[in-house]
């Protein structure tokens, strides 16, 4: 696989990082960050996809990359008489490889007014890091200068000489470049080799005659091992060519290839081996360059933000103690209604389905189960009719008025339909009300915004500094992909600090109220035995008022509970019981309308139905070998250099 593909799939990961951080940005608190990624047109000199070091490109001809045959006329459609690559390859103070290249490229234009220049795209790039790529000059083949404008995508640098006028004929342009670390070491051949793609792989021209002069520097001939290689072809061809060897007036090692022919997309790629450890090797290690460094303390600083963010929660956020000891209660809270305790105990997805038990309870309204007809069979609705209005707060009554209308006429109806926006919007509203109103009657008290929103935004902050270091660093493929790893910490710094900052704690009162739940939700789950025996107790007759075996009392008792078993979603279980005690007093209840005969079963099970229908009203809401070539498996297109072109 090219070294081009590899690197896209690293920079899709790096950006889906970046766009997954930009987006949760967005959802918090609407922030905008963008990176533009250069694209650009052939017209108008810029380049657009390419390969990376060690792999052709196909740069914007004409405005469009695509498959190397092109329709006649168009500014690519025009051949080069030869490619001429001089390559000094030398040494520096350090150990470093240094490159200088000269590319002789002698074109043949159509007469027609059909192009200005060409363009030519180098690689920047070789197996994961920079070549410290620098353009000394284009000029023609006389010297003198043409102009020339550069540009950069992710991988290589764009050359675009295009003249003023129109070109026609024979034309040359000479590009000269400087470059380092163009050198590598294979396991599999265990030398040092310059590995090198020449005109590279995707031109969408053919090539005459191609030449090649590579001039090894004086202080490096003692390390050659002789062996050499020269491929010829389509990206991946095996085909051999020669590569001959002269001695240099200056003690320098010449290598020389000649080939004729090259058809659009063949590329020469030469090979010269070395010692292993003629060269030092770039350090592509995590903590090499700067990126990294800002990005690991970036990312430090973040959890640090989230660390803090969970102390501040824990500590300013944090609820009232409550009750030291959860006791069971066999009565409603008196002073609260559904809609608070839905609130307080963060069960609001339920609240309007308890409330409409409870209303019916409290016979403000009548629940009538219906079963309407259908195509195949037929279903159960559920309606709900206003009795009165009388009883019910401010608050209920807005609930009432969501149902039934402003005006609250006795005998108005309202059937269950699942995703009934409208009522879901006007229950949105009451509920959101309520959490107004639990602020105001002291239940919840409001975090300390300003610390949180601080906390926030240095976390984002962090983050994006984090992962834009990151992707620099990923993008020179340091650390074999950790700079990758580290966003995803970052990002969930992001959401530990959004998750944990931004809280409304109970008051004592509240907190009072969500433990007197509890024990509502301990009575409900107890066996039957025990909640009898409960009641029998003294205590127990006192705070409820049942004389047992008064079931008559009882059933008013469990009547007035079934609401709250419906907000914790308990109302099955307790309908059953419920139903059993009717069945023993041979009664139904008067609230709910369902079929002629009365089955303890079957209501629990019309119970459940009806909070799952209630819920449900309101829910809308390049290809850089990693094998060298001297071990037998070398090929065009699999070293450094290379690049490609087109014309404009």
């Amino acid at each position: 696989m090219s070294r081009s593909r590899r690197e896209g799939r690293g920079s899709a990961i790096v950006r889906v990082a970046v766009a997954g951080l930009l987006a949760l940005g967005g959802v918090l608190g609407g922030a905008v960050f963008g990176a533009a990624i250069p694209a650009v047109a052939a017209s108008s000199g810029a380049a657009t996809s390419v390969a990376g070091a060690g792999e052709s490109v196909v740069p914007a001809g004409a405005g469009s990359v695509g498959a190397l045959a092109e329709e006649p006329g168009d500014v690519n459609d025009f051949t080069f008489e030869s490619f001429d690559g001089q390559y000094d390859l030398g040494i520096d103070g350090d150990g470093r490889s240094t490159l200088t290249t000269v590319e002789t490229f002698v074109a043949r234009f159509p007469d027609a007014d059909q192009n200005h220049g060409i363009q030519r795209a180098i690689p920047e790039r070789y197996k994961g890091h920079s070549t410290d790529l620098t353009l000394v000059s284009v000029t023609d083949g006389s010297g003198n200068p043409r102009p020339y404008t550069t540009d950069t995508d992710d991988e290589n640098l764009i050359v675009t000489s295009a003249d003023p006028d129109f070109v026609h004929g024979e034309q040359t342009y000479v590009l000269t470049y400087r470059q380092t670390d163009v050198t590598a070491y294979f396991d599999n051949t265990d030398d040092d080799e310059f590995y090198w793609d020449t005109n590279g792989t995707l031109w969408r021209q053919p090539f005459t005659v191609h030449t090649t002069t590579t001039t090894v520097a004086p202080a490096l001939v003692g390390a050659l091992t002789g062996s050499t290689g020269c491929f010829v072809g389509s990206e991946g061809s095996s085909a051999q060519c020669e590569i001959t060897r002269a001695d240099g007036a200056d003690g320098s090692a010449v290598f020389s290839s000649r080939a004729t022919d090259l058809a659009a997309g063949e590329n020469v790629t030469i090979g010269i081996a070395f010692r292993p450890g003629t060269f030092v090797e770039p350090d592509t290690s995590y903590l090499s360059a700067v990126s990294s460094w800002v990005q690991l303390i970036a990312l430090l600083l973040a959890v640090a933000t989230a660390v803090l963010a969970i102390v501040y929660r824990v500590t300013r956020l944090r609820d009232a103690p409550g009750r030291p000891v959860i006791v069971p209660e066999f009565t409603p809270p008196r002073d609260a209604d559904l809609l608070i305790a839905a609130d307080v105990t963060k069960r609001t997805t339920r609240a309007a389905a308890a409330s409409f038990v409870d209303y019916a309870v409290r016979h403000n309204i009548q629940i009538v189960e219906q079963e309407e007809p259908g195509v195949f069979s037929s279903k159960t609705v559920y309606v709900l009719r206003l009795l009165t209005a009388q009883g019910l707060n401010p608050a209920e009554v807005s609930l009432a008025q969501a149902l039934f209308g402003d005006g609250l006429q006795a005998g108005s109806v309202r059937e269950l339909k699942k995703n009934d926006s409208a009522l879901a919007k006007q229950v949105y509203a009451v509920l959101q009300a309520t959490r107004k109103r639990a602020f105001a009657e002291g239940y919840l008290k409001s975090g300390i915004r300003g610390t949180g929103a601080l906390l926030l935004i240095a976390a984002f902050v962090l983050a994006v500094i984090s992962i834009g270091a990151g992707t620099q660093s990923a993008d020179a493929e340091l650390g074999s992909g950790l700079p990758v790893i580290l966003m995803f910490p970052a990002v969930i710094s992001v959401i530990v600090v959004f998750a944990t900052a931004f809280r409304s704690p109970l008051t004592a009162k509240g907190a009072e109220l969500r433990d007197y739940i509890e024990g509502i939700e301990m009575y409900v789950k107890w066996a039957e035995e025990e909640r009898f025996r409960v009641l029998q107790s003294p205590e127990g007759a006192l705070r409820t008022g049942v004389n047992a075996p008064d079931w008559g009392q009882v059933v008013k008792l469990y009547e007035k509970l079934l609401p709250y078993a419906v907000l914790l979603d308990l109302e099955s279980e307790w309908a059953k019981v419920l139903g059993t005690y009717y069945e023993s007093l041979g009664s139904r209840p008067d609230w709910y309308g369902g079929g002629d005969v009365f089955n303890a079963y079957l209501f629990a099970s019309a119970i459940s139905s009806l909070s799952s229908t209630s819920a449900s009203a309101y829910s809308g809401s390049s290809s850089s070998s990693s094998s060298g070539f001297s071990g037998g498996g070398g090929f065009s297109g699999g070293g450094g250099g290379g690049g490609g072109g087109g014309g404009v």
